[in-house]
């Protein structure tokens, strides 16, 4: 792919799977010239989520595209708070504040993760935790 595509397709960027999510990132500062923020496609199906984490260095949008899933923060260290979610929402995540998103749907939920700045999404490159397939391969999920 082109660097500084006018629109970028999920076919031409590479995949990045776990046991519990299939995800796609589609801007970060080696797509194009954006360099203070970043986009992630997240497929979480239904039981699944991510465990509660932070980004010290970054906020984060979360737009629900489908499904319903819980959403927990923690505004107060120890102190959570949960909401349901639901497609067409958005919820906005400071940066260092705890969080954890859990698919409690019976069909897969699909995010778009925003972070700003950039930076988050590379730390799924190099973790253990993801397997990072090359464009045009096709993604099974780590058993």
């Amino acid at each position: 792919m082109s660097k500084n595509p006018v629109a970028v397709t999920p076919a031409d960027v590479d995949t990045l799977i776990a046991s519990y999510v299939t995800a796609k990132i589609l801007a970060e500062p080696s797509i194009s010239d954006v360099k203070n923020m970043s986009a992630v496609s997240i497929f979480f199906d239904p039981g699944q989520g991510h465990a509660r984490h932070r980004h010290t260095d970054a906020e984060q949008l979360i737009f629900m595209v489908a499904g319903v899933a819980e959403m927990m923060m923690e505004f107060e260290e120890g102190q959570p708070r949960t909401q349901t979610i639901r497609a067409g929402d958005l919820v906005s995540i400071p940066k260092g504040v705890y969080h954890s998103t859990f698919n409690v749907g019976w069909e897969p939920v699909r995010i778009l993760a925003v972070y700003s700045p950039a930076g988050p999404e590379a730390g799924m490159r190099v973790s253990d935790e993801f397997t990072v397939l090359p464009a045009g391969e096709i993604a099974a999920r780590r058993t």
